[in-house]
């Protein structure tokens, strides 16, 4: 009887499985419901009921949870994306940050002195050349690195990116190879940057084709032509 009264409707038997899929799963006098259901219906039952709470419990809730904690990273993904978007598209922030590491890098290099204002020695900063070993200088300052990080310039990068403004190898980086090295370094990379890098070595692959063909030329001409 004890058990009847928990199945007696499909209503009170689909309410009776939700109290037990979330563990109150016990009579109005506080003992298990499993216990009758074993003594007065059998253990074919009792089985049954475990395997429906079973697959109730741990399949359908995980699936539901899986779909939760997915669809919470994908947005939070979503967002994040945005964000860091709109941070590259932000004029204002990458006229504010370079202005701080152009201010910094005339102010740690010997050959010149940091104005109040950059526009009053428009010339001179156009005009800049420092040695490498300047921005290394330079990646010791908390205020430039933190303009670094605003501008999504990876901490990864910072060690080598006297190198990688270098790209001559010259051991001196104009201002020019500065503010166009930093503007292609921020943010992650992309698949225009390698599409990019293979279009400019095809390019050089033609040149060099192209160059090697002449020598060819050259040298057969000067073969069957020989100087008297």
């Amino acid at each position: 009887d004890v058990v009847y009264t928990f199945f007696d409707s499909v209503p009170r038997s689909m309410l009776t499985t939700f109290r037990c899929s979330f563990g109150d799963c016990s009579t109005s006098q506080g003992t298990p419901l499993f216990e009758h259901i074993q003594r007065e219906v059998g253990t074919e039952a009792s089985v049954a009921c475990c395997a429906i709470l079973f697959l109730v419990t741990v399949g359908l809730f995980n699936v539901i949870s899986a779909i939760f904690v997915q669809s919470t990273m994908l947005a939070a993904s979503e967002m994040d994306q945005d964000k860091r978007i709109s941070r590259l598209l932000d004029q204002q922030l990458w006229s504010t940050r370079i202005y701080v590491l152009m201010h910094k890098l005339m102010a740690m290099s010997p050959q010149h002195e940091a104005p109040d204002r950059l526009s009053d020695q428009l010339e001179d900063v156009l005009g800049l050349e420092v040695p490498a070993k300047t921005v290394d200088m330079l990646l010791r300052d908390p205020e430039a690195i933190a303009a670094l990080d605003d501008l999504d310039i990876g901490r990864e990068d910072h060690p080598f990116l006297a190198d990688i403004l270098d790209p001559d190898n010259s051991g001196s980086i104009t201002i020019h190879e500065f503010v166009d090295g930093l503007r292609r370094l921020r943010g992650q990379a992309r698949r225009s940057d390698i599409v990019s890098v293979d279009l400019m070595v095809r390019c050089i692959q033609r040149q060099v084709f192209e160059m090697h063909g002449k020598v060819i030329n050259a040298e057969s001409n000067s073969e069957s032509n020989p100087a008297e």
